[in-house]
């Protein structure tokens, strides 16, 4: 199928653009919190930590609950990953319009890639299980050596996908996909209903869309 724009790759974001996943995030968050003693946060404070990779998340959580534990960090984050790797998609769901729209993009024969800072382990759980997969020819975790904001992120994205970053467009919902697509002079999409404590108008996005459907009607225009 032919493509009315120029662009042979899309990269996304995973969580806050292609899944919601802040319920099952947030749910093994308030779990380790439990263990810990201390009150849990909402599922809306959570909504707002989520981007910065599972380190950022806890470290911030652990900082609003009451401090870093005795334990340590590297505690935390195990036991993190013990309570949500085998939940990571019971309470998650694909955004509405995003399996079509990677449905479309995959018929028009531009190629498909995953930039997420969350770990790979999860990610690569996430994607099989609502059925990604499929359709993605390259996705890369937030541990593999480099992650958002950083453009080297995106960079290995595209050398996977062997295309250049002139011809690819991102797709995110936060400052660090901004600021990793600029550093590759790329231009980047934004969604409105993602995760960010900015308002996403203010993080300088080449267009706002309030559903990935909207992407065939923008994508022409950059």
């Amino acid at each position: 199928m032919s493509q009315p724009h120029r662009f042979r790759a899309v990269v996304f974001d995973l969580d806050g653009t292609l899944i919601d996943s802040a319920p099952d995030i947030a749910d093994a968050l308030n779990m380790v919190l439990a263990e810990l003693g201390r009150v849990g946060l909402t599922e809306t404070t959570v909504r707002n930590m989520v981007g910065s990779g599972w380190h950022g998340l806890l470290e911030r959580a652990m900082s609003m609950t009451g401090g870093q534990p005795e334990q340590g960090l590297d505690w935390v984050t195990e036991r993190f990953r013990d309570f949500y790797l085998p939940r990571s998609t019971r309470l998650s769901s694909v955004y509405p319009t995003a399996m079509d729209t990677i449905k479309a993009l995959h018929g028009q024969g531009v190629k498909l890639g995953i930039c997420t800072n969350k770990r790979q382990s999860a990610t690569d759980i996430v994607v099989e299980g609502f059925g990604l997969s499929a359709y993605m020819d390259a996705v890369v975790g937030g541990d593999n050596g480099v992650m958002k904001p950083d453009p080297g992120h995106i960079a290995k994205v595209l050398e996977k996908l062997d295309i250049a970053a002139a011809d690819a467009l991102m797709i995110g919902d936060s400052k660090a996909d901004v600021d990793a697509a600029r550093g590759l002079a790329m231009p980047v999409v934004l969604v409105r209903y993602g995760y960010t404590a900015i308002p996403v108008e203010e993080l300088g996005g080449d267009r706002l869309i309030d559903r990935l459907d909207e992407l065939h009607a923008v994508m022409p225009g950059l």
